[in-house]
């Protein structure tokens, strides 16, 4: 894990490395203006859309989105893991790794056993599911029709009844304890006894996009009252949001697929690829950004296959939403409704491959799709249906980075709601400004004022020398998870000598609210230069009045209520001299 090397090391690397010589000597850049242009490494492109930036040690993707900084290129284009990133940087830059040496090799150690335990478990598991004692298993995947072949490719196996299999087998010294417990195949109960995590269910194990087994899904056969699926919990080795069931097979199959089938399922993938259609994955549950990303550095066109219920309508219009940042004028997200009560595996097996195919030709494109659903709830015959549409898919198209698809899309809006005129269908687009002027509305203030501070912090690390005192914001919004991102950044930019965003950004690369640290990181204000460091005061100082103006106003209303004590009535006082003076 990232915390076991000191952040001083990472910060050391990054400081050191020269982005643009390194991506240089693998890939041909051009310099323009103050970045660095190239065709992306990470999809197929006629023009160069990939631009690097010196000075925040960044790589950014106008077309694809892929992005990072040192560590990522590296992990992304030479396919090296976190820490063998780490020590490639370490021989570029010439620091000596030795005082950590043996933390490396634990870690790299540690993995390598999680792997071989994996596969050992998967072999396991398969040779259970030959056991004639567990027949049972075998004919259940019979009955689905996956023939021997099928069972044998995907490495399926049988997690046999019992809470202690896996614990007798592979438990032999405490090492191997603590190696199942970090594996995610055991569960201890509150008496701290442990069990198998997976019992009595076929085990279809998750591989990487290198092939290496990291994790399992168990699908249950026999109890009803069990969940019907059960994953892996995130390990070391394994987070479910960044992985896709069948990718690597399909990878296998395909090094550039025209299109490829996301699907909900395991059996799903499987029959779909006994039946030859093997560009089919599935999704860990629900479809995450990282889902969307890792598709579209493969292919430029992926179909999702739900249910045609109120359910797989609902998951569909969730996956839209994820997808439109990603949309660039090359990608395509089209989407299918199989009739209610089947999916792909058991409709593949009534009709056949051919006309399976035919009804992927049937496929709903993105306008198609978006538009028959929200006209479904808007009467386009009133004034205010057609207000409601523009009002509901505006925010929607804003999203959409594909300049010619947000236009096409834009003109058929306007088709809908009778406004024809291109000027004006633009000026719809325009956003408003975030941060209002208007002085009758002096106690307002608009939501993203925090994301607008930790966007221009994170892009300009000097202009946290403007912030005068952060223990106020920290006191009044200790709940207020941005602002205490926000605070820590102050606190990191003041500590550390002039950090890079590139630096800053790795400090919170396990951080859940990485993905929307990262986007504040390749955001585009379009605040010219010299205006930056006006915008940034400008809104720190709403911040900070609004911050005032709120504990102003709960302490009044707790005076009304219950009184006040002498020092709440002090800082009451205090607040509303200093406002006064604002």
């Amino acid at each position: 894990m990232i915390t076991r090397i000191p952040s001083t090391i990472i910060n050391e690397l990054i400081s050191r490395t020269n982005i643009v010589e390194l991506i240089s000597r693998r890939i041909s850049l051009k310099k323009q203006g103050k970045n660095f242009l190239a065709r992306c490494p990470f999809h197929i492109e006629t023009h160069p859309s990939f631009t690097v930036n010196i000075e925040k040690q960044f790589y950014y993707c106008f077309s694809c989105g892929s992005h990072g900084n040192a560590i990522d290129f590296l992990m992304n284009y030479d396919r090296l893991t976190f820490l063998e990133s780490i020590k490639e940087l370490s021989i570029i830059n010439g620091i000596s790794l030795e005082l950590n040496v043996d933390i490396l090799k634990k870690n790299n150690h540690q993995k390598t056993n999680l792997y071989q335990l994996m596969n050992k478990l998967s072999q396991y598991y398969q040779n259970i599911l030959m056991q004639r004692k567990y027949l049972y298993a075998y004919k259940y995947l019979h009955n689905r029709g996956l023939n021997a072949k099928t069972i044998a490719d995907f490495n399926i196996g049988f997690a046999p009844p019992g809470w202690d299999n896996i614990v007798q087998k592979f438990s032999f010294t405490s090492y191997d304890q603590t190696l199942l417990d970090q594996s995610g195949m055991l569960i201890s109960n509150n008496k701290k006894y442990k069990y198998d995590r997976f019992r009595n269910r076929l085990m279809f194990p998750i591989r990487d996009i290198a092939g290496r087994i990291v994790a399992f899904g168990g699908r249950v056969i026999t109890h009803k009252k069990m969940p019907k699926y059960l994953n892996s919990p995130d390990t070391e080795i394994f987070k479910k949001n960044q992985h896709l069931y069948g990718l690597y097979e399909t990878r296998i199959q395909h090094k550039n697929p025209s299109h490829i089938l996301l699907v909900e399922g395991y059996i799903d993938v499987i029959t779909l690829t006994q039946f030859g259609i093997n560009y089919a994955v599935a999704s860990l549950g629900t479809t995450t950004a990282n889902h969307i990303r890792l598709l579209y550095n493969i292919t430029n066109q992926i179909i999702c296959c739900y249910d045609g219920d109120h359910a797989g309508k609902k998951a569909a219009w969730r996956t839209l939403n994820i997808v439109l940042p990603y949309l660039t004028d090359d990608r395509q997200i089209n989407f299918i409704f199989l009739p209610h009560g089947e999916d792909p595996d058991t409709l593949i097996r009534k009709i056949g491959k051919n006309n399976f195919l035919r009804i992927l030709t049937q496929k709903q494109d993105l306008s198609n799709f978006l538009f028959k659903t929200l006209s479904q709830k808007i009467n386009l015959q009133t004034l205010e249906g057609r207000v409601k549409l523009s009002s509901l898919i505006l925010p929607m198209l804003n999203k959409i980075p594909g300049k010619t698809l947000k236009l096409c899309l834009l003109q058929q809006l306007g088709n809908k709601i009778g406004i024809l005129d291109e000027n004006k269908l633009n000026q719809l687009l325009i956003k408003k400004p975030i941060l209002s002027t208007n002085k009758t509305r002096k106690y307002c203030i608009s939501y993203g004022i925090e994301h607008i501070l930790i966007g221009l912090l994170i892009q300009n690390p000097h202009l946290a020398k403007l912030v005068p005192n952060i223990q106020e914001l920290k006191q009044f919004k200790k709940d207020d998870v941005m602002i205490l991102i926000f605070t820590d950044l102050v606190k990191i930019c003041k500590t550390c000598p002039a950090p890079t965003p590139a630096q800053l950004l790795e400090h919170y690369r396990e951080n859940k609210f990485f993905s929307k640290l990262e986007t504040l990181a390749y955001w585009n204000h379009l605040i010219t230069n010299d205006m930056i460091e006006t915008t940034f005061i400008d809104a720190l100082t709403k911040l900070y009045n609004l911050t005032l103006e709120q504990r102003q106003e709960m302490l009044i209303a707790h005076d009304r209520i219950s009184g006040l004590t002498t020092q709440e009535r002090q800082e009451l006082w205090l607040l509303t001299q200093t406002l006064s003076k604002r």
